[in-house]
């Protein structure tokens, strides 16, 4: 998981993979479908459109960027993209805005048809990224259809291939099962035979099965009231990073950094399992305990909150689908004086638990039924800690030699958001943050003081208060 800068596409010829015009004069004429979009989905539209109206856009986009061997044949990838967006309906559905409602559109699969088109030949890296990066940009607008594209970039060679999509359409499994799967498609048109990928169901779908299960949902929910304590335990908001970012207001649009930390080395990652696995707790919960540990020795207030993703793929059909799979919890840890590691993981675990439990009713459901939108004025409703196994997902063990990356494009916000990932590599923390220079020191010493704890874990089975000293307090 990395930015665009942050990853060296070699120079080559650029070629720009679009819909055809005739898709997109299709999606203009096409019905109005009765199926509405995901929470999420309408969150994320409605407030980019309040962004546009103050003036403001933050791009919004990931993506994957991969090689392939040798010289890209243009029709077999042409023909993989046709065939790969007809197995998701998401990426053929899209919506339209009327006085503060969107409306679905759907195109069937035989509607699709792409388009490339040459955009020059680049013969210096800088540039070619600057380049990249704008056409991406443009290409993924959450307020126009589609709001994807794709670049390729030949050389005599090799060639880099950049699928990059507004957040509407993915979530992180999405992406990083997305390698395996289009490589899969193009090897499939070159070689004339059926694609073997697994059977997806629609995130479309899925929307409308989220929609009537969250009408169920009343006020007195308990899942509603865990959130109105949490928010209200938090000073009336979701919670902020737990040290000062030097941000001035709530709801605040400032540029953003990031920074990447390898934690642990495949071996090191297992020996932090294990301990975990010790205490019948699991590795996710031993890097929420991390992070609480983290927080309280660096001298944060207690307890530690914070917000967790946890995927909503709770049907067999919807584990390789395209789609934004995602519902969040509210996590609280709450450490006692001079608690170990080994003694934070069970209250990690609990918490996380009930998170998880939490999860399965949509926030802005949650934000509605409380008469509150947490999400009027930037991108970001609250910092988060998120975790992903990675080790399992098809193509896992290739992403080196595939020279594969997770893109994510920097938006515009206040807050500060960390992914703790667990790859073939083992075990690394990515965080994004607003462009202060207290973000800055105080995200670096945060990472730098987990990674403290999940190596001392890791080494000699524990981390104690006194073994992070040498890290000073909080600015």
């Amino acid at each position: 998981m990395t930015e665009l800068d942050d990853y060296p596409v070699r120079p080559g010829q650029v070629r720009e993979w679009t819909l055809h015009p005739s898709v997109i004069s299709a999606a203009h004429q096409a019905q109005r479908a009765s199926t509405p979009p995901s929470y999420n989905q309408e969150s994320h539209i409605l407030t980019m459109a309040r962004l546009e109206e103050r003036g403001a856009r933050t791009a919004d986009w990931a993506g994957v960027a991969f090689e392939l061997p040798g010289e890209l044949d243009v029709a077999a990838f042409g023909r993989a993209l046709v065939d790969w967006m007809g197995w998701h309906e998401t990426l053929r559905s899209g919506f339209r805005r009327s006085a503060g409602q969107l409306h679905r559109f759907t195109l069937p699969a035989e509607a699709i048809e792409v388009s490339s088109e040459v955009l020059g030949t680049f013969r210096d890296p800088a540039t070619l990224s600057r380049f990249l990066r704008d056409r991406l940009d443009a290409g993924t607008h959450t307020l126009r259809w589609p709001s994807f594209v794709g670049e390729t970039v030949q050389r005599a060679d090799s060639v880099t291939v950049v699928l990059a999509f507004d957040h509407m359409h993915f979530d992180g499994y999405t992406l990083f099962g997305m390698v395996q799967e289009v490589r899969e498609f193009y090897l499939a048109a070159l070689e004339r035979r059926t694609p073997a990928v697994a059977a997806a169901g629609s995130h479309v779908s899925y929307c409308d099965v989220e929609r009537r299960e969250a009408l169920l949902i009343s006020r007195e929910h308990p899942t509603v009231l865990k959130w109105e304590r949490f928010i209200a335990d938090s000073g009336g908001r979701p919670p902020r990073f737990p040290l000062p970012l030097g941000t001035q207001e709530e709801g605040e649009l400032l540029p953003q950094k990031s920074l990447f930390e390898w934690l642990l080395d495949p071996a090191e990652t297992d020996a932090f399992a294990q301990v975990c696995q010790s205490e019948h707790t699991t590795l996710p919960s031993g890097v929420l305990a991390a992070a609480a540990l983290a927080a309280r020795e660096l001298g944060a207030p207690g307890p530690y909150r914070t917000v967790m993703p946890f995927h909503t793929r709770s049907r067999p059909e919807w584990t390789s689908s395209v789609g934004w799979f995602v519902g969040v919890g509210p996590v609280e840890v709450d450490l006692p004086p001079e608690c170990d590691f080994r003694a934070a993981l069970p209250l990690a675990q609990g918490s996380a638990r009930e998170a998880r439990q939490a999860a399965r009713v949509p926030f802005f459901r949650v934000s509605e039924l409380l008469g509150v939108d947490f999400r009027k004025a930037a991108p970001d409703p609250f910092s988060l800690l998120s975790y992903m196994d990675l080790r399992n997902l098809p193509g896992a063990q290739d992403w080196t030699r595939w020279n594969a990356r997770l893109l994510t494009r920097i938006s515009d916000s206040g807050k500060a958001c960390l992914w703790a990932m667990c790859s073939p590599d083992g075990l690394y923390l990515f965080a994004r943050y607003p462009d202060t220079a207290l973000a800055a020191t105080n995200i670096a010493r945060f990472v730098g003081a987990v990674r403290t704890i999940a190596q001392s874990v890791a080494r000699t089975g524990n981390f104690t208060p006194a073994a992070l000293h040498q890290v000073p307090s909080a600015v």
